[in-house]
């Protein structure tokens, strides 16, 4: 008995992503992904705000650059270190900034995990947030050493003097902890904008330099198929790999206290507290960034009161497991 097969239906380019319009989400002003992509582009030009901000993070930056220069000339009494504290000021400072950095892609990467909706609203700024952090915290142990240009020498690597670091000291795992963080977070980061590079790639009147950039940057996306098919494996991949990563790399950061004979520090509830307590105050920092942005930006319809509802019930949640 002879079977007949229905004919393929013709390759369509917008099948490739699901309809805005008849999903499940809370974007009611939004009908395509073209009024997205205006839109979210559209914010990339600088007004005389965001040139008044960039002049004062740039006096803040003199500033600080100042009083280091001031420190170096003068000795690390001027940052209030005495002997028995040998700490001080910027290690604290560190570990606020790594905590941070650390809530930033564990965030990301446990809510895409657990599929949770409102996560596409905040997840890039958590993403961004986690690598601009952990940068900041890497400065504050070159800050803490009393000769920073040879900050070299806190990394192994084959010299004349034959000498190492030394192990034990938690300068060098604090170099290790922010190295790979920062390798796996930016990577994090980098996979999940290739398709909106490719988007700021293909827009109409942009500079042949940007251009060139974004192309190089975009590595040849087309918007395929098989090309966000390996997106979404790669961006798996890197979800599960960065969850584990985060609460070893910031446990090792909390034993910075804990390795020590201070009374009440030297304690094994240092790393679970220091995870819980990075986790509550990066959902904090993701608060403060993006109300503010949601407002200033004009992105009311996609960050919605009932995305942020969701959200600070994980706050809440992290809440109760700090104490």
């Amino acid at each position: 008995m002879a079977t007949t097969t229905q004919p393929l239906p013709p390759h369509d380019e917008t099948l490739r992503r699901p309809n805005i319009a008849s999903a499940d989400v809370q974007l009611p002003a939004v009908r395509d992904y073209e009024q997205v992509d205006r839109e979210i582009t559209g914010t990339l030009h600088p007004t005389v705000a965001w040139f008044i901000g960039l002049g004062v993070a740039v006096l803040f930056l003199i500033i600080g650059a100042a009083a280091w220069i001031y420190q170096i000339y003068s000795g690390l009494g001027v940052a209030g270190y005495n002997p028995p504290v040998m700490w001080g000021v910027y290690i604290i400072t560190f570990v606020f900034w790594v905590g941070i950095g650390h809530a930033g892609t564990l965030i990301s990467a446990i809510l895409y995990l657990f599929r949770a909706g409102f996560r596409t609203t905040i997840y890039r700024c958590a993403e961004a947030m986690t690598v601009f952090a952990v940068m900041t915290a890497g400065l504050f142990p070159i800050l803490h050493l009393g000769r920073p240009w040879k900050f070299f020498w806190l990394i192994p690597y084959p010299n004349w003097r034959y000498l190492w670091p030394q192990f034990k000291s938690p300068l060098v795992w604090d170099v290790f902890a922010i190295l790979t963080y920062l390798t796996v977070s930016s990577t994090f980061l980098y996979i999940g904008l290739i398709p909106d590079i490719a988007v700021l790639r293909d827009r109409e009147n942009i500079s042949p330099i940007r251009k060139r950039i974004f192309s190089v940057l975009a590595l040849g996306w087309r918007n395929s198929d098989r090309e966000w098919r390996h997106f979404a494996r790669a961006y798996l991949f890197l979800a599960a790999f960065s969850t584990p990563l985060v609460l070893s790399v910031h446990s090792v950061v909390s034993f910075d206290f804990a390795m020590a004979l201070t009374p009440g520090w030297h304690t094994t509830i240092f790393p679970p507290y220091f995870v819980a307590g990075a986790i509550f105050s990066g959902i904090g920092m993701v608060f403060t960034i993006i109300i503010p942005l949601r407002k200033w930006c004009g992105l009311r319809h996609y960050v919605t009161i009932n995305h942020l509802d969701a959200a600070a019930k994980l706050c809440l949640f992290t809440s109760l497991v700090v104490g």
